[in-house]
């Protein structure tokens, strides 16, 4: 076969799937629309980290949530939190503070499998103090403050840390701290309380195809000491079970043990017709993965791309694109998101195309941006995508097809300026 014939004839519209209807489905509420990314540094009532929402704090929280740098732990599988500076020393008498918080996971897909608590803390002989912590899915431990020899004004302090993981996974979670002590004659002196929490990963394969050609291939790498094992489920662009060819037979999901530094490297199956969506895998640990997406004419590979997994949904992309770009999209929350994607011309940075359209819950798509956003054969620069709901998405290089290749992810925090906005 010719591969410009095929390469034209197609408009590479066959290495991304199909598009996704524009016409809506109604809806865009949803959990952490238009909450603030949670920052060090800020105060916020509510606000989003990763794949969590942190809300409804009180107490020491109320007035220090996310103040410090100790606050915000950059991991997306285990984002952290911190009451702040609450510096307090006393000589006598009983003192305490406490604060409660609540966090949610965004998409329903992760869960919360434990949390580690500490505290920053002292006392000299005499006195006695600690960190309490409970959840409301009956879970608590406690920390003691170490013992200092006594000192003529402050007494030292150091980090006291402990872990718990459930019993059940959680989607949603209410936390309890309190740091109290009492003394006769001693000092107890406290600064902060703080903590992580433990998510089991979910990773996102904004889309896949088989058949017509095409084939895909999962890798899963475990490089930790313990055993993983992960869940994958493939959905269509209507959200239902995708059924994907694999040597056992077709599935719409699959369950692979990974042994600690073990690895899987499996790739779909030949059929006739061209088939896409996205997929998402469950895992009880972390792994590194991706999807590699191959080309084959008459047997043989003419072309391919890896394209790593996304490990959290996001509300802003922005990538390089020319009319053959192709992207893909899909919405891994329980609502609707409302998407637009806006062409930026490389020379002016202006405007020069853009669509909306509504994204189901589990929905899919996908699209080359030329037809997509009615751009003339010459634009070259790049795209802006926009969601109201965390959504995940692709970007392929198709200039020189059948060669592509993956473009970066291009997430960007919530909330961050754009140009096409303005």
């Amino acid at each position: 076969m010719d591969l410009r014939s095929f390469r034209m004839r197609n408009t590479r519209t066959a290495v991304f799937g199909a598009v996704l209807g524009i016409t809506g489905l109604g809806g865009m509420a949803a959990r952490g629309q238009g909450l603030p990314a949670c920052e060090a540094g800020s105060v916020q009532t509510a606000c989003s980290r990763g794949n969590v929402v942190f809300s409804n704090p009180s107490g020491v929280f109320a007035s220090g949530f996310w103040r410090t740098q100790a606050g915000i732990i950059s991991d997306p599988f285990n984002p952290g939190f911190s009451s702040g500076n609450i510096a307090e020393t006393s000589h006598s008498g009983h003192i305490s503070q406490s604060g409660s918080f609540t966090v949610a996971t965004l998409n329903g897909l992760e869960t919360i499998a434990g949390l580690s608590a500490s505290a920053t803390c002292g006392v000299t002989a005499g006195a006695t103090a600690g960190l309490s912590v409970t959840t409301d899915n009956g879970s608590n431990l406690t920390l003691n403050c170490p013992q200092f020899a006594s000192q003529p004004v402050t007494p030292g302090t150091s980090t006291v840390t402990q872990s718990i993981t459930f019993a059940a996974p959680v989607s949603s979670l209410k936390v309890t701290m309190m740091v109290s002590g009492a003394n006769s004659g001693g000092t107890v002196t406290w600064t902060d309380m703080a903590g992580q929490l433990f998510l089991i990963p979910v990773y996102y394969f904004p889309h896949l195809a088989f058949g017509g050609g095409f084939q895909t291939t999962l890798t899963y790498v475990n490089y930790s000491t313990q055993a993983v094992s992960c869940q994958t489920k493939f959905l269509s662009d209507t959200g239902t079970p995708l059924m994907v060819p694999f040597a056992g037979g077709p599935v719409s999901n699959r369950t692979d043990d990974l042994p600690a530094g073990g690895t899987i490297h499996v790739q779909t199956q030949a059929t006739d017709g061209l088939e896409s969506g996205w997929a998402y895998a469950q895992c009880t640990g972390p792994i590194k993965t991706s999807l590699l997406y191959r080309l084959f004419s008459n047997g043989v590979a003419a072309g391919e791309a890896a394209v790593n997994a996304m490990a959290a949904p996001a509300r802003e992309f922005v990538t390089f694109a020319e009319i053959h770009t192709g992207v893909a999209w899909a919405n891994p929350s329980t609502t609707p998101a409302t998407v637009t994607i806006r062409a930026m011309a490389a020379a002016t940075g202006q405007s020069q195309g853009s669509a909306t359209f509504n994204l189901p819950p589990n929905g899919h798509g996908a699209a080359n941006m030329g037809p997509l956003l009615k751009l003339p054969d010459s634009f070259n620069g790049s795209i802006e995508i926009t969601s109201n709901v965390p959504i995940v998405t692709l970007s392929l290089n198709a200039e020189a097809f059948p060669s592509f290749s993956s473009l970066p992810p291009g997430d960007l925090p919530d909330d961050t300026p754009l140009a096409g906005a303005h």
